[in-house]
Protein backbone atom coordinates (compact mmCIF):
# COMPACT_ATOMS: atom_id res chain seq x y z
CA UNK A 1 0.00 0.00 0.00
CA UNK A 2 2.92 2.54 0.70
CA UNK A 3 4.35 1.66 -2.52
CA UNK A 4 0.89 2.63 -4.10
CA UNK A 5 0.91 5.65 -2.28
CA UNK A 6 4.55 6.47 -3.14
CA UNK A 7 3.90 5.64 -6.93
CA UNK A 8 0.47 7.96 -6.77
CA UNK A 9 2.79 10.81 -5.64
CA UNK A 10 5.29 10.63 -7.76
CA UNK A 11 3.16 10.37 -10.97
CA UNK A 12 1.54 13.90 -9.23
CA UNK A 13 4.85 15.07 -8.87
CA UNK A 14 5.68 14.53 -12.90
CA UNK A 15 2.41 15.76 -13.77
CA UNK A 16 2.84 18.73 -12.40
CA UNK A 17 6.39 19.26 -13.61
CA UNK A 18 5.21 18.97 -17.10
CA UNK A 19 2.12 21.46 -16.53
CA UNK A 20 4.77 24.14 -15.48
CA UNK A 21 6.29 23.34 -18.58
CA UNK A 22 3.48 23.53 -20.61
CA UNK A 23 2.38 27.06 -18.86
CA UNK A 24 6.05 28.24 -19.06
CA UNK A 25 6.00 27.65 -22.66
CA UNK A 26 2.53 28.61 -23.34
CA UNK A 27 3.65 32.29 -21.77
CA UNK A 28 6.76 32.37 -23.83
CA UNK A 29 4.21 31.77 -26.74
CA UNK A 30 1.62 34.63 -25.56
CA UNK A 31 4.83 37.33 -25.00
CA UNK A 32 5.94 36.38 -28.40
CA UNK A 33 2.59 36.98 -30.12
CA UNK A 34 2.20 40.21 -28.02
CA UNK A 35 5.17 41.19 -29.67
CA UNK A 36 4.73 40.25 -33.43
CA UNK A 37 1.58 42.35 -32.60
CA UNK A 38 3.42 45.58 -31.46
CA UNK A 39 6.18 45.54 -34.62
CA UNK A 40 3.11 44.91 -36.50
CA UNK A 41 1.56 48.05 -35.31
CA UNK A 42 4.86 49.51 -35.58
CA UNK A 43 5.01 48.52 -39.02
CA UNK A 44 1.80 49.90 -39.98
CA UNK A 45 2.67 53.46 -38.90
CA UNK A 46 5.78 53.10 -40.62
CA UNK A 47 4.23 52.42 -43.30
CA UNK A 48 1.81 55.62 -43.33
CA UNK A 49 4.36 57.61 -42.23
CA UNK A 50 6.02 56.55 -45.91
CA UNK A 51 9.11 55.49 -44.03
CA UNK A 52 11.39 53.68 -46.88
CA UNK A 53 11.62 50.30 -47.84
CA UNK A 54 14.14 49.38 -46.25
CA UNK A 55 12.22 49.50 -42.95
CA UNK A 56 9.49 47.34 -44.26
CA UNK A 57 11.52 45.04 -45.45
CA UNK A 58 13.27 44.62 -42.30
CA UNK A 59 9.80 44.37 -40.02
CA UNK A 60 8.35 41.84 -42.69
CA UNK A 61 11.50 40.09 -42.19
CA UNK A 62 11.25 39.83 -38.38
CA UNK A 63 7.49 39.34 -38.33
CA UNK A 64 7.91 36.32 -40.73
CA UNK A 65 10.95 34.78 -38.29
CA UNK A 66 8.59 35.56 -35.06
CA UNK A 67 5.89 33.49 -36.86
CA UNK A 68 7.92 30.65 -37.49
CA UNK A 69 8.91 30.77 -33.95
CA UNK A 70 5.47 31.01 -32.53
CA UNK A 71 4.64 28.03 -35.24
CA UNK A 72 7.22 25.79 -33.71
CA UNK A 73 6.69 26.75 -30.20
CA UNK A 74 2.84 26.27 -31.01
CA UNK A 75 4.34 22.34 -31.80
CA UNK A 76 5.96 22.18 -28.31
CA UNK A 77 3.24 23.13 -26.84
CA UNK A 78 0.85 20.49 -28.53
CA UNK A 79 3.39 17.83 -27.66
CA UNK A 80 3.84 18.82 -24.36
CA UNK A 81 0.05 18.87 -23.64
CA UNK A 82 0.34 15.23 -25.45
CA UNK A 83 2.85 14.55 -22.47
CA UNK A 84 0.48 15.94 -19.78
CA UNK A 85 -2.21 13.83 -20.76
CA UNK A 86 0.11 10.89 -20.93
CA UNK A 87 1.07 11.84 -17.21
CA UNK A 88 -2.65 12.37 -16.41
CA UNK A 89 -3.67 8.94 -17.47
CA UNK A 90 -0.67 7.58 -15.27
CA UNK A 91 -2.14 9.26 -12.60
CA UNK A 92 -5.30 7.95 -12.69
CA UNK A 93 -4.26 4.19 -13.22
CA UNK A 94 -2.00 4.73 -10.13
CA UNK A 95 -5.03 6.18 -8.61
CA UNK A 96 -7.32 3.50 -9.11
CA UNK A 97 -4.59 0.56 -8.43
CA UNK A 98 -4.35 2.53 -5.07
CA UNK A 99 -7.91 2.66 -4.79
CA UNK A 100 -8.49 -0.95 -5.14
CA UNK A 101 -5.45 -2.18 -3.13
CA UNK A 102 -7.41 -0.03 -0.38
CA UNK A 103 -10.68 -1.74 -0.61
CA UNK A 104 -8.89 -5.25 -0.95
CA UNK A 105 -7.01 -4.00 2.54
CA UNK A 106 -11.02 -3.24 3.83
CA UNK A 107 -12.35 -6.36 3.00
CA UNK A 108 -9.42 -8.56 4.01
CA UNK A 109 -9.65 -6.91 7.54
CA UNK A 110 -13.37 -7.04 7.51
CA UNK A 111 -13.04 -11.16 6.94
CA UNK A 112 -10.73 -10.77 9.76
CA UNK A 113 -12.88 -9.25 11.68
CA UNK A 114 -15.54 -11.71 10.86
CA UNK A 115 -12.90 -14.76 11.76
CA UNK A 116 -12.17 -13.32 15.05
CA UNK A 117 -15.44 -12.60 16.17
CA UNK A 118 -16.89 -16.20 14.65
CA UNK A 119 -13.19 -18.16 16.64
CA UNK A 120 -14.41 -15.68 19.81
CA UNK A 121 -17.63 -17.09 19.51
CA UNK A 122 -16.74 -20.73 19.56
CA UNK A 123 -14.95 -19.95 22.69
CA UNK A 124 -17.75 -18.62 24.74
CA UNK A 125 -19.82 -21.62 23.09
CA UNK A 126 -17.38 -24.04 24.14
CA UNK A 127 -17.09 -22.29 28.27
CA UNK A 128 -20.96 -22.06 28.12
CA UNK A 129 -21.49 -25.86 27.01
CA UNK A 130 -18.73 -26.93 29.84
CA UNK A 131 -20.54 -25.25 32.33
CA UNK A 132 -24.03 -26.76 31.14
CA UNK A 133 -22.44 -30.03 31.39
CA UNK A 134 -21.08 -29.60 34.79
CA UNK A 135 -24.30 -28.31 36.21
CA UNK A 136 -25.85 -31.55 34.88
CA UNK A 137 -23.43 -33.81 36.34
CA UNK A 138 -23.85 -31.58 39.57
CA UNK A 139 -27.25 -32.16 39.15
CA UNK A 140 -27.70 -35.92 38.50
CA UNK A 141 -24.83 -36.27 41.30
CA UNK A 142 -27.03 -34.74 43.53
CA UNK A 143 -30.23 -36.65 42.15
CA UNK A 144 -28.51 -39.98 43.10
CA UNK A 145 -27.43 -38.81 46.38
CA UNK A 146 -31.05 -38.30 47.43
CA UNK A 147 -32.24 -41.59 46.10
CA UNK A 148 -29.52 -43.81 48.02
Amino acid sequence: LDYRRRLEEIRQREMAEVQQRVDYVQRLVDEAQDRRLFYRDELDTKMQDKQSFAYRSLYLDYLRGVDALIAKTLVHVEELKKELERRRQLLEYAIRQREILDEVKKEEYRQYLLEERRAETRVFDEIAIRKFAMAQREKNAQSQEGNT
